[in-house]
């Protein structure tokens, strides 16, 4: 038995040592989470988005966050494996009134 953690996916992960492939598991799904996490960042008009994250990748998933000019927010979980993050775009936001521009007199 190995000591690589066991994910249950509803797709399963093929490439992974755990089925006999050259990746490590824990990397393998790492990654994938936060490839997820980037492609929906850039490419969402959301302008809120939660969801649960390995603690593992909150920094990962800070810096990409900041890539693509959103805040995020990172809550433990009681277990300490899992942390709820929040995702957040700033203002202004669409329907926004924008700010009138300043004027100087001169």
């Amino acid at each position: 038995m190995s000591d690589e953690p066991e994910f249950g996916l509803v797709m399963p992960f093929l490439p992974v040592a755990s089925k006999g492939g050259p990746y490590n598991d824990s990397a393998y799904a790492a990654g994938y989470e936060m490839g997820l996490l980037d492609n929906y960042l850039a490419s969402t008009g959301a302008l809120r988005h939660r969801l649960t994250l390995r603690r593992e990748n909150l920094r990962q998933a800070d810096l990409l966050a900041m890539r693509h000019g959103w805040r995020a927010e990172f809550v433990a979980g009681a277990d300490g494996e899992w942390v709820d993050a929040a995702f957040e775009r700033p203002g202004p936001w669409p329907g926004d009134t924008p700010a009138p521009p300043e004027h100087e007199d001169r």
